[in-house]
């Protein structure tokens, strides 16, 4: 059988298929579930090339829907779908009224995540406390607890801290970016860059050292409509009835309707090894003290791909 031709960008894609393989392989210490599907108009007839490529490359499959005549049903489905894929977690991914009878193409992407630390967190640890919204208030947030050893960086000229906490994978890790001050979070937000990220977390900058670390135990979900983010990026004929979609479909003035990402994330104590007994190797900065990392106030936190500095999640925490 012979393979499909996919553009000229196929090496680009290449090279995301074999991430997409790697992070989403079956694991027992993470679940990584990425659910991609796109819903066109079953009036629209669609190119077999570009169903072949979409699975090949993305694992992305494309499904004919009646949007003119049925079309709450067909929102119901687009739904069940993304229950079924994220672990039930991901609920009323298309809300009523987001889509209707001139709806001709709907790109759907969900992404729910939880994963299992190297070391963990002991639950008789974790305690209710104030997490500091703004310097005027605070909420209460289930505070876990341990000491332990973990990479941690003082980044004066930036006023934050970091602190990586590995995944048992060893693939994975959690990145937190804790600014000094309550209110610090917004100037660190306006710094931030994947070179920056880069030259913070080198291994020159992070050193192993003892760390009494204080995280809230989290779940944390956000639904975002791409469109406006899309066409803030140049991408603005995709929406419109002058978006050149001849490799999906032969049809003239398609264009997409709707472009909705939801992601969902768990973080909780469980690990596979208890904190304070573990055996950490390489060089680590000797103290009877553990310096502190409380984790109280905004702060930004990534989940990364270790092998290739993948960036799989980006996020702020502002408030329980």
């Amino acid at each position: 059988m012979s393979s499909p031709q996919c553009g000229p960008s196929e090496y680009i894609h290449d090279s995301f298929k074999d991430i997409l393989s790697d992070i989403t392989m079956p694991n027992a210490t993470y679940s990584l579930k990425i659910a991609d599907r796109l819903y066109i108009e079953e009036a629209y007839a669609v190119l077999p090339e570009y169903l072949k490529c979409a699975k090949k490359f993305y694992k992305a499959e494309l499904e004919e829907v009646n949007f003119k005549t049925a079309t709450e049903e067909a929102r119901q489905l687009i739904n069940s779908w993304v229950v079924k894929e994220t672990n039930g977690q991901i609920q009323d991914f298309l809300e009523p009224g987001s889509v209707d009878l001139d709806t001709a193409l709907v790109l759907v992407n969900a992404i729910y995540f939880k994963g299992i630390w190297k070391t963990a967190f002991k639950e008789e640890h974790t305690r209710e406390v104030p997490f500091n919204v703004t310097e005027q208030e605070s909420r209460p947030v289930q505070m876990m607890c341990q000491n332990s050893t973990f990479k941690v960086a003082a980044v004066a000229a930036e006023e934050m801290k970091i602190l990586e906490l590995p995944y048992a994978s060893g693939k994975l890790s959690m990145l937190v970016l804790l600014p000094d001050d309550i209110s610090g979070l917004e100037q660190l937000e306006k710094k931030i860059s994947f070179e920056k990220l880069m030259e913070w977390t080198s291994p020159n900058v992070m050193e192993m050292k003892r760390v009494k670390v204080y995280l809230p135990r989290m779940k944390i979900e956000g639904k975002y409509n791409l469109t406006s983010v899309l066409m803030a990026l140049g991408m603005t004929d995709l929406f419109s009835p002058s978006a050149n979609l001849s490799g999906i479909s032969s049809a003239e003035s398609m264009k997409i309707s709707e472009a909705i990402h939801e992601a969902y994330m768990e973080v909780s104590e469980e690990g596979t090894e208890m904190s304070g007994s573990v055996d950490v190797m390489g060089d680590i900065q000797h103290s009877s003290e553990f310096e502190e990392f409380r984790a109280d106030h905004p702060f930004l936190f990534l989940i990364k791909h270790n092998p290739t500095n993948n960036i799989l999640f980006f996020g702020r925490y502002c408030s329980p």
